[in-house]
């Protein structure tokens, strides 16, 4: 390797330098164009972590995730009211096995109804008291065509915000009514010498809504019919389905 030295003054005194060939030259070059090119990917990435972060906080800069004390989506008066359509599929399972929504026995039977909601009273930490009232019709293979009304008071939460997307659980809870039995309402009726035509309702839900559109909700609900343990119309079980539905806040 040849190399040259270059002398120059400082004063009076002589200072060496030593001159390394242009492909040490051109090593360090390309070491330095690695330094910068590593250096770019990492504050590429850094602009990317920021706008997908900046871009999931709410417009009033709130965490990416937490709890909602209040309507996250709506600005001024919360709305009240609602209106649900949905549809579902009855399963032959208890309440909790119709709940694990995948791996619950579905029938051919069904049922499509409607239901209007009222929240009444916000009692703080994003928890609200409210009244609902529905009316479905059960249909199937199995089933005579039957009809259903139902009214109950609902316990919900403003949800867990992530991002722009809201999930929120609700219980609704009150009494049934139906003009005639389901086929397996009407075997749990000889099982346990009941009566399944006026029972207790449960409506265990959770809905998803994004802050593009706060009034309109995609919500899931397990539709539970029963006795509460024998005490109404000497019945256990009743029936169960799971269904799917669209909310609608106004």
């Amino acid at each position: 390797m040849v190399r040259a030295t270059r002398i120059q003054y400082f004063g009076d005194k002589p200072i060496s330098y030593l001159v390394f060939p242009c492909a040490i030259a051109n090593h360090g070059n390309g070491l330095i164009r690695s330094l910068s090119m590593r250096g770019l990917r990492v504050a590429l990435a850094a602009v990317i972590l920021s706008i997908s972060v900046s871009s999931g906080l709410a417009d009033d800069n709130s965490p990416f995730i937490y709890f909602a004390t209040q309507d996250p989506f709506t600005e001024g008066l919360p709305t009240k009211n609602d209106v649900f359509v949905f549809g579902g599929v009855f399963a032959s399972g208890a309440f909790g096995d119709t709940i694990n929504v995948f791996g619950a026995d579905y029938t051919d039977n069904y049922i499509i109804g409607a239901a209007y909601g009222r929240d009444l009273v916000d009692i703080g930490a994003g928890f609200v008291l409210g009244g609902v009232t529905g009316a479905s019709i059960r249909f199937g293979e199995d089933d005579d065509t039957s009809g259903e009304l139902w009214v109950g008071g609902r316990f919900r939460h403003q949800g867990l915000v992530i991002g722009d997307l809201a999930i929120a659980p609700a219980l609704t809870a009150g009494f049934s009514a139906v003009t005639g039995p389901t086929e397996i309402e009407r075997d749990r009726e000889i099982r346990y010498d009941g009566d399944a035509s006026f029972l207790g309702f449960v409506g265990a839900e959770l809905s998803f809504r994004v802050r593009q559109a706060p009034n309109v909700e995609l919500v899931y609900q397990l539709h539970h019919r029963s006795g509460a343990n024998g005490i109404i119309g000497h019945m256990k079980e009743g029936s169960n389905a799971n269904t799917l539905g669209i909310r609608y806040r106004f």
